[in-house]
């Protein structure tokens, strides 16, 4: 498996990054970093993300939800950041599958972390969520939520991804890295990621010079 090397400082986000892959997620002993964790490698220039016969589907997908009025922007306002995380908690209580629902949940950690960008519907509702602390020449997907299961908030999680991606791109960001292991994706999140582009990498951490 290929392995990457990642130079993280000590500040706050390129400590954020460190402890995801660091989290021990198997048998309570292997880090994710040594196991393999899900990497999208990102482009230097932001419009080569979109290309190729593999983006076949990002593209379609894309364009469906420009169709719809979709559209994407940061977030910098903490005020809101507030406002959108009591809607994140309250989505992810009732969503239909187990899988993804948790009662009681408080990502109230998210507020002022990373890189907020937002989908949101014609009418200004909130569609999705994506949270990217980043530190150098690497991006953390701390969260990418669905803010409800209709379909337009499906093409929106396309959308959103390419701009996400294409604002890391500009930030000089070239490796974004998923919190969780590929073994703790469900089949269709790791359909869906690999259809964007991530695949399973090794990372190596060294000392920032």
């Amino acid at each position: 498996m290929p392995r990457l090397s990642a130079r993280l400082s000590d500040e706050p986000e390129g400590k954020l990054i460190e402890n995801a892959l660091n989290t021990v997620c198997l048998a309570k002993v292997f880090k994710l970093s040594d196991l393999g964790a899900c990497v999208l490698e990102i482009p230097a220039r932001p419009q080569d993300y979109s290309l190729g016969s593999s983006k076949q589907t990002l593209r379609r997908k894309v364009k469906a939800a420009e169709k719809l009025g979709i559209y994407c922007r940061p977030v910098h306002d903490k005020d809101e950041q507030i406002a959108l995380v009591a809607t994140l908690d309250r989505a992810i209580a009732v969503k239909s599958n187990p899988l993804y629902r948790e009662q009681d949940s408080d990502h109230s950690y998210l507020v002022g972390s990373g890189l907020w960008t937002v989908a949101f519907a014609q009418d200004g509702e909130p569609l999705v969520i994506a949270v990217t602390p980043r530190d150098g020449e690497w991006a953390l997907l701390q969260a990418f939520v669905s803010l409800g299961e209709t379909q337009h908030r499906s093409d929106a999680r396309y959308l959103l991804t390419k701009v996400v991606v294409e604002r890391l791109a500009v930030e000089g960001v070239r490796h974004l890295v998923d919190t969780r292991s590929p073994s703790q994706l469900p089949n269709g999140l790791r359909h869906f990621q690999r259809m964007l582009g991530f695949r399973i990498r090794r990372i190596r951490m060294r000392q920032s010079i």
